[in-house]
């Protein structure tokens, strides 16, 4: 298939991760500056799931047009993975209403997990862009 024919199915795609990543962001940076807090916890679950949805489309996208690089696979499952945990991680401080004792801790965590997550959205996206190009 030609990469246009593609198209629909990697625009939605792309679509899902690029909101990921702009929730995400403005959560992570947010919550950094203001502390942990409901609406971040929010903002954050906004992009888990905009980050699943991507993650979905992408594999049905791999399922009909090949394989995504191995690197790739990897990096994106530890980091949803690393983004579910550290949103139940969230709830659970912001639930037991002990946020602001957890802030100092979360927030390493936060940027730790947030930046392995950019790793995989920029393989990614390399990596994508360099196989339309074949």
């Amino acid at each position: 298939m030609t990469p246009t024919a593609h198209g629909p199915m990697l625009a939605v795609a792309i679509f899902w991760m690029t909101l990921a990543l702009i929730f995400y962001t403005w959560a992570v940076f947010s919550g950094r500056r203001q502390g942990l807090r409901a609406k971040h916890l929010a903002i954050f679950g906004v992009g888990l799931f905009c980050d699943w949805l991507g993650t979905h489309q992408m594999n049905l996208y791999a399922q009909a047009f090949g394989k995504a690089p191995e690197l790739h696979n990897l990096t994106g499952l530890a980091s949803l993975s690393g983004m579910a945990f550290h949103f139940l991680l969230a709830l659970a401080a912001t639930l037991a209403g002990r946020a602001d004792a957890v802030n100092r801790v979360f927030h390493r965590v936060s940027l730790t997990i947030y930046s392995c997550w950019l790793v995989a959205f920029f393989s990614g996206a390399f990596s994508g862009m360099m196989r339309l190009n074949r």
